[in-house]
């Protein structure tokens, strides 16, 4: 990957709007404290266009976390499947492999997880960017469920059940992300499944 997907930046940018125009560096921060692997200079690089190659599993997993979108969002901006949760174990006779057999089975595999082009979606960013400005007006609203807070909920769930289908499953075949910890967002503003609260 030459460049940085343009939707991988997108989700840096919604980064940056959620911790309320946090450099690079603020972001970085925010994501150690959390227990993320990523430096400023990386996200500034990826935010720019100009990071050289496909980050690592550990950065596009602090992406997710800063953006709060489930992991397999970030993974697919960037074309790639994310890891299982269970890691694969070779058979116990792999063990009885010369160098060169070992050496075939890893290009095998290799060929096997050849990254995917990247998800482009254009305005994706901008959408959800969107879908958070509209909840936080509902959630500051005095109004009691009138037709204008209904129809802005009704966006809301459209958004966040669009965003479910497009990469509710793409890890693991499911479309059930109660497992991921970000998925939905642990505010409690926005209703049942959602992409950002």
């Amino acid at each position: 990957m030459p460049k940085t997907s343009k939707s991988l930046r997108d989700l840096i940018e919604i980064a940056v709007t959620r911790h309320k125009g946090a450099s690079g560096r603020r972001l970085a921060d925010i994501a150690q404290q959390a227990g993320h692997d990523i430096s400023h200079a990386t996200l500034n690089r990826l935010r720019q266009g100009s990071y050289a190659s496909r980050p690592t599993d550990a950065s596009i997993r602090a992406i997710a976390y800063l953006a709060e979108v489930p992991e397999a969002v970030a993974f697919a901006a960037v074309g790639v499947r994310p890891p299982m949760s269970e890691q694969y174990q070779l058979p116990a006779e792999a063990q009885r492999m010369d160098t060169r057999q070992r050496r075939a089975l890893d290009e095998l595999l290799r060929a096997f997880v050849v990254p995917r082009e990247p998800v482009t979606m254009q305005g994706f960013g901008a959408l959800l960017s969107a879908r958070d400005q509209l909840d936080a007006a509902v959630a500051a609203t005095d109004t009691e469920d009138g037709p204008v807070i209904a129809a802005a909920r009704a966006v809301i769930a459209a958004i966040d059940d669009a965003t479910l289908s497009l990469f509710g499953g793409a890890g693991n075949g499911s479309d059930d992300l109660s497992g991921d910890p970000h998925w939905p967002p642990a505010d409690g503003a926005a209703p049942a499944v959602s992409v950002a609260g």
